[in-house]
């Protein structure tokens, strides 16, 4: 009750990013709606990044891990990020999305904001990502199109090695893995 209702919460929602990016200049947020029969609008997805994070990673190394993860609770989704690493090899967030399921037009939307409002002009960003399909596919479609033809694609160690686990079910095995990687 003393943080209102979820539809309360989703009706702050673009007041609250209004006034995020009117008090952090340089910061961004995009919303996606579905038209309603119901009232206004549905939120689909929802983009934000701060503008001191944006202009941290100008210095970082050119690297921006990205990764998914579904939200629980009354309303279902995903959150999307990209974190960077700085030169002291400590992590920071840059970008964070709000959307409906980790799928290729997400992720396509997702990464079509962050080359517009973070790499921007920044040539050969490498994004390191768990091999899902969503995914490649976005990147594959970003570089055919033209919108971010030098961005690298490389996949997670730490996910490959879950997955290598997986497969042979062997602990000695996904040690050599770990090491080859490290």
């Amino acid at each position: 009750m003393r943080y209102g209702t979820y539809e309360s919460s989703y009706d702050n929602l673009p007041r609250l990013l209004a006034r995020i990016t009117d008090r952090n200049p340089g910061s961004t947020f995009d919303l996606l709606h579905y038209p309603s029969d119901f009232g206004p609008h549905i939120l689909k997805r929802v983009f934000f990044c701060i503008g001191a994070c944006i202009r941290a990673f100008q210095y970082c190394v050119p690297i921006l891990c990205i990764d998914g993860t579904f939200l629980t609770g009354k309303y279902r989704g995903t959150i999307l990020t990209a974190i960077g690493v700085d030169g002291n090899n400590h992590l920071l967030p840059i970008v964070f999305a709000f959307v409906e399921n980790e799928n290729t037009t997400s992720w396509y939307w997702f990464l079509q904001r962050v080359k517009m409002h973070v790499v921007c002009n920044r040539p050969n960003v490498c994004l390191i990502s768990d091999r899902h399909g969503g995914i490649l596919a976005a990147i594959r479609q970003l570089k055919e199109e033209g919108v971010w033809p030098d961005v690298h694609n490389r996949w997670c160690m730490r996910h490959m090695g879950a997955n290598f686990h997986e497969h042979f079910k062997s602990k000695e095995l996904v040690k050599v893995f770990k090491n080859l990687c490290g």
